[in-house]
């Protein structure tokens, strides 16, 4: 505990006993300048002053424990919290991306928000966890992490108050320490922050509004957030720089496979490992899938387990694992029951288009709606990362996406 959460107690006691610092300072023998000082964060009491103070307030028992216990402690500076999950080995490619999320994090002299976003399996928290580890030493007070659950197939989205909570002990505070409610927990964590230098990392986040009240207040400490949701509200609002995160390119799909299967099995059929990330979509968690497959039976020759997966009806049968965390029809229907009744009625109509490009006039046409209706409808499968936008305006639909909806649709 610090300086800071002492004087944020003695406050709130004060305001509770509806006493003026001037009052507190007449009944209690303490100058004014010196509860100031406290309430400041600058001071600690000196146990005969703590005292007096506590007689003056009044205080039962649990308040002058907590206080008492405040009182007791020196700043935790040495409490460096280290979260970051473990960045994998497996980690290819994204060099265009890692080169643009540091030319959005350069120090600007105020608290620096980044967002990754994008649809479901894309690889946002592999990219951010490996940038995090890489840019780790430029923060030293620690990083914080937690998985916010906003797209999760068995939970419901954390409440920031929870995030906080966990945030706090994190930075040292006892949990007789953590104040009730999610605006008053995120009161103290940007005190505890301000003096700080900490990369957070918000992953799998809902909304803006699940994130915003989770932001630290520290000029020299950075957020990272990653979200299917395109965040428009944290960027209008607190100016987050988001970067949409799009498949892999062949090459880098390809790395990827060979990374997780061997190099040699890769350049003894190239050709057939080409396919096989291809059928993906170049989709980093089914290439992910793919490899573990691949992984368990190392003698299967990769031309082989292309014509299983070109057989495999439905398509994404071939693309399931026994952990729902990593099944891309899994993924895409935590987006899916994100979407109103309307919405998602209009996407089961959208993925009867026979190619990946729509146009607004034509998905109005598949849904018989009226263009207004279409582009809300557009706009909200666009937040939930089911389709995107190219550079010519169309709406893309990932190849796999159609397949998942194909499967809605009958």
């Amino acid at each position: 505990m610090d300086n800071t959460m002492f004087g944020r107690l003695l406050r709130e006691a004060r305001q509770r006993s509806l006493m003026t610092m001037e009052g507190l300072a007449e009944a209690s023998g303490v100058s004014g300048r010196a509860i100031s000082d406290m309430e400041r964060g600058q001071s600690l009491p000196r146990p005969s002053t703590l005292s007096e103070l506590m007689d003056a307030l009044a205080l039962g028992d649990d308040e002058r424990r907590r206080l008492a216990d405040a009182a007791a402690r020196r700043p935790a500076r040495s409490v460096i919290p280290r979260q970051l999950p473990p960045d994998l080995m497996v980690f290819r490619g994204r060099t265009a991306a890692l080169a643009e999320i540091d030319r959005r994090t350069e120090p600007r002299g105020h608290t620096v928000i980044a967002a990754i976003v994008g649809m479901a399996g894309i690889g946002k928290t592999t990219l951010a966890v490996h940038w995090a580890h890489q840019v780790a030493d430029r923060f030293p007070d620690g990083q914080l992490y937690v998985d916010c659950r906003g797209f999760d197939a068995t939970d419901s989205p954390l409440d920031p108050g929870a995030v906080l909570a966990g945030f706090l002990r994190a930075l040292g505070v006892p949990s007789h320490g953590i104040p009730d409610g999610t605006e008053r927990r995120g009161q103290l964590f940007r005190e505890l922050s301000a003096s700080r230098r900490l990369i957070v990392v918000l992953d799998n986040a809902r909304d803006s509004a699940q994130v915003r009240p989770l932001l630290p207040g520290s000029a020299g400490s950075l957020t990272l957030v990653t979200s299917r949701n395109q965040l428009s509200a944290l960027a209008a609002v607190e100016g987050a720089s988001v970067l949409n995160l799009d498949v892999w390119t062949p090459d880098e799909a390809c790395a990827a496979l060979a990374a997780r299967i061997g190099e040699r099995r890769c350049r003894a059929e190239p050709e057939a490992a080409a396919e096989l990330v291809a059928l993906c979509g170049l989709l980093p968690l089914a290439v992910a899938v793919v490899g573990a497959q691949l992984g368990a039976v190392p003698r299967l020759p990769l031309r082989l387990a292309v014509a299983e997966l070109r057989a495999t009806q439905p398509r994404l049968d071939g693309l399931t694992t026994d952990d729902l965390r990593v099944d891309v029809r899994v993924a895409f229907s935590c987006s899916y029951r994100t979407l109103d009744d309307a919405t998602a009625r209009f996407f089961r109509h959208l993925v009867r288009h026979p190619g990946p490009l729509v146009s607004t006039e034509a998905a109005a046409a598949l849904a018989a709606v009226e263009l207004p209706q279409a582009r809300r409808h557009l706009r909200a499968l666009t937040a939930a990362g089911l389709i995107s936008r190219d550079a010519d305006g169309h709406h893309v639909l990932h190849d796999l996406v159609r397949a998942y909806g194909g499967e809605l649709a009958e």
